[in-house]
């Protein structure tokens, strides 16, 4: 269970309109999951609804346009998911010098 202190500072530097806190390192991990969860699940449905829409545009038979669908999809969907990674990182790693280099007056 959190700490109550460590609750009602982050609810106090959420509402810092001075911005003299940052809240970055402290959300981070939450919004890696949430994108950990729904990139895989959106590349698996839109995989699915351009499969499905590409089979409708070709007679029939398996052709390799809808096999390059089935390979490309979660590829595209992992570049996403390391390219999400990355941003997410940089936006702490830039959080990081700020903190580090911030007058300590």
């Amino acid at each position: 269970m959190p700490n109550n202190e460590y609750q009602n500072s982050f609810f106090k530097d959420l509402v810092d309109f001075k911005l003299r806190k940052y809240i970055t390192r402290r959300v981070a991990s939450t919004v890696y999951l949430f994108y950990l969860i729904i990139i895989p699940i959106a590349t698996l449905i839109l995989t699915y609804y351009t499969y499905t829409y590409a089979q409708g545009l070709f007679e029939v038979g398996l052709h390799w346009q809808l096999v390059a669908i089935w390979i490309a999809g979660p590829i595209i969907g992992l570049l996403t998911l390391i390219f999400t990674r990355l941003i997410i990182e940089l936006n702490i790693a830039v959080v990081n010098i700020a903190e580090n280099t911030e007058s300590k007056s």
